[in-house]
């Protein structure tokens, strides 16, 4: 199920949970503090999110955390905020949970750490992973 996910996340089609397809995609992103998304539509395990971290975007504007979700085990504690544009997924979280991130002029590799087994496997498109 999680590795389905992973790869739904890369796909052009975006993010899929709970039975729907999200059409926004998601985006690799190894400067973001956690996994990102503006809605709790795919997720499951939705709670209240009770720290204080917050996150600045380049613009300088900050966006305030409301909730946290899960997709599975190895995709969880996704952070959800309503003024977010884009889904994000962070590349530190995926290393925290066991997986191998690597990125070429082709695209990015997503593999289990102890297995090598292959999670997702996407071109880049444009300059985005």
């Amino acid at each position: 199920m999680v590795q389905q996910m992973i790869v739904s996340t890369f796909s052009a089609l975006g993010l899929q949970g709970k039975g729907q397809v999200v059409s926004s995609p998601w985006f690799v992103d190894s400067r973001v503090s956690n996994h990102m998304t503006s809605s709790s539509a795919s997720l499951h395990n939705i709670r209240r999110y009770t720290g204080t971290q917050h996150n600045q975007i380049t613009n300088g504007s900050i966006l305030l955390i409301t909730t946290v979700g899960d997709i599975g085990s190895s995709f969880d504690n996704i952070f959800i905020s309503s003024d977010l544009s884009t889904n994000l997924i962070f590349v530190g979280q995926l290393v925290n949970n066991n997986f191998n991130v690597s990125f070429s002029r082709d695209g990015c590799l997503v593999q289990d750490q102890g297995s090598g087994k292959v999670f997702a496997k996407e071109p880049k498109v444009g300059r985005l992973f």
